[in-house]
């Protein structure tokens, strides 16, 4: 494949991330979990991982709990708090756009009596913190929602909907796939100890109770993840077994996808600014030169507040599907959304929840920059994508 813009779904793993995985596989492939100086080895390599990883996003390592990706994170953090919080309440608030690992964790949640309110977003994929405030009742124990959408890229105002939750003591789940390695933040408080992560201020602090991340969304190894989870949080297992993570995640670490994400984080955390710098400079030039170039576009999701590398645009009077057969046979990859639901031939409900003109919506396609794209390869991509939704185009007429 020639240019690959398709990194919201997987990234290239960076180079340390490899180079820190490879030996728990080849030389120090001991269980963790044994008592023998190989496992004893593989056990410190967990450890360290978790140090540094807690370093980066300025929490305690006992508070990150080591998973096999986003998913998993999700549905232990959701259903793993309302088990173990039923007693505080059975509503729970979140918004319409969230990945489906979310919303289907919180139906199946309505099957053990949870209450949910699902607020709307607005044209540009966003939700107020008035509309949360609203949204809160007496016995509302949960509010989850999205740091940054995974098809259109808005960034939710995730930092004041943190401040109303802590005072109202409500927890607050932070589904930051897309953002963890991509977007500024902290989880530790500025009274905390330590030096601030490399990439972040004092006006990065999230004071949130849970966050889910997974490795290959920022150049780690696929199979990987972790959840947050802030000191003193009650929450219930989903997986039972063995005593590892804590007794919170039953099963032998994946102490080669660990090691990698650990060092995939501090590489992002450590070129977090530059990177980003460089991403926005060529979306804002890949939107901008789309919207000029090709009529009947629009893009998704707001101009300011997104993504560093997300690129949702939609076409009027083509079909995605086509778009993107036709992108990949001139060897360039991109999506038409979420990587788990692009597959499906159907509106996205993301797409569908910010009331695009009818028109528009089954034309929407994803491009996703990394920090190693080019603006060679913007070119590329900008003048294929002209040529094939004429083309498209002029076939309907």
């Amino acid at each position: 494949m020639a240019i690959y813009l398709d990194n919201a779904a997987a990234m290239r793993a960076r180079a340390e991330a490899l180079a820190a995985a490879m030996p728990y596989m080849a030389e120090q492939y001991g269980n963790p979990s044994s008592l023998h100086t190989p496992g004893l080895t593989a056990k410190k390599a967990i450890q360290k991982a978790r140090e540094d990883i807690a370093t980066c996003l300025w929490c305690k390592p006992n508070e990150l709990v080591f998973t096999s990706g986003g998913t998993e994170s999700i549905n232990l953090g959701i259903k793993g708090f309302f088990e173990a919080n039923r007693s505080r309440g059975k509503h729970i608030i979140t918004t319409n756009i969230e990945h489906h690992a979310v919303s289907e964790s919180l139906a199946w949640l309505r099957t053990l009596g949870a209450d949910i309110t699902v607020l709307p977003v607005n044209g540009e994929g966003l939700i107020t913190v008035e509309q949360i405030v609203r949204a809160i009742r007496p016995d509302t124990v949960l509010i989850a929602v999205q740091y940054a959408n995974n098809e259109i890229g808005s960034i939710q105002p995730i930092a004041e909907i943190a401040g109303v939750a802590k005072g109202k003591g409500i927890a607050l789940f932070v589904d930051a796939v897309q953002a963890v390695g991509h977007v500024p933040f902290a989880l530790g408080s500025a009274e905390g100890a330590g030096k601030l992560p490399q990439g972040t201020t004092s006006q990065d602090f999230l004071g949130i109770t849970m966050l889910a991340a997974s490795a290959h969304k920022f150049g780690g190894p696929k199979g990987t993840g972790f959840l947050f989870v802030r000191e003193g949080t009650k929450l219930a297992p989903q997986m039972h077994g063995g005593p590892q993570e804590m007794r919170l995640r039953a099963g032998t670490e994946n102490v080669p996808g660990i090691v990698g994400m650990a060092a995939a984080i501090i590489s992002s955390c450590r070129e977090l600014r530059e990177d980003s710098r460089k991403m926005r400079a060529l979306r804002d030039n890949m939107i901008d030169r789309i919207l000029e170039t090709i009529p009947d576009s629009r893009v998704n999701g707001t101009r300011t507040n997104r993504l560093p590398g997300n690129v949702s645009i939609s076409f009027a009077g083509v079909e995605a599907a086509s778009v993107l057969v036709l992108m990949d046979m001139a060897g360039i990859a991109c999506s038409g959304g979420s990587a788990c639901t692009s597959a499906s031939g159907t509106v996205s409900h993301v797409i569908q929840a910010i009331h695009m003109p009818e028109e528009y919506e089954n034309g929407t396609i994803r491009m996703t920059l990394s920090p190693d794209t080019t603006r060679a390869e913007v070119d590329a991509a900008i003048a294929a994508l002209t040529e094939i939704v004429a083309k498209l185009r002029a076939g309907r007429q």
